[in-house]
């Protein structure tokens, strides 16, 4: 069995950026849910939160145990284009998260003075921060040199995501109507200019 990792040096750097990237994550999540006001109406579903977790968590360490096992390994040169796309990943969907501002919420809902975000990342796309979390997921499988660990990881995040959307881009519309129609009309979901 071959080593996951070309050396020790490149095992500390992933589980640094693995570790640090979920400690500001889950930081990150409680202090924006804190903020979110009280004055959000009830989503249609809210459920939606825990399936995105649920979703990226067992698939996080399913993918682990996929590229340590060695199963389906890619090149070891991969490292480090993973390791850069799983933080650029990141890096979207916070910018995404600090320009909806007081707006963001782990859960589907809003506010009594709530409206549609059309600057940032949200010119192009309605859910870059979803855009982000399949980057980097994407980005992991690489990281593991894996392309199992590849496809798990997106699968599950891009189920999650499916299911996230729908509910919603439907309580979007019942809730902001026509701006947020108008705003769907001029954006694609996840990829700018292709869907």
């Amino acid at each position: 069995m071959t080593a996951l990792f070309p050396s020790v040096l490149e095992e500390v750097i992933f589980w640094i950026v693995i570790l640090s990237a979920f400690a500001l994550n889950l930081l990150f999540e409680r202090r924006s849910g804190r903020k979110f006001k009280k004055t959000q109406k009830a989503a249609g579903d809210e459920r939606t939160a825990f399936v995105i977790q649920a979703a990226g968590l067992s698939s996080f360490v399913v993918a682990l145990w996929i590229g340590y096992a060695r199963i389906g390994a890619l090149p070891n040169w991969l490292f480090y284009p993973g390791l850069a796309m799983y933080i650029l990943g990141l890096a979207l969907a916070s910018w995404a998260a600090f320009t909806l501002g007081r707006f963001f919420s782990p859960h589907v809902g809003v506010q009594a003075d709530h409206r549609v975000i059309d600057n940032g990342p949200y010119r192009l796309i309605r859910h870059p921060r979803y855009a982000g979390g399949l980057l980097s997921a994407f980005g992991l499988g690489l990281a593991l040199q894996s392309w199992a660990a590849v496809l798990v990881p997106v699968i599950a995040a891009g189920l999650g995501y499916a299911y996230r959307i729908s509910v919603e881009e439907k309580f979007m519309i019942a809730h902001l109507g026509n701006e947020y129609v108008e705003y769907c009309k001029r954006t694609k979901r996840i990829i700018p200019f292709i869907f």
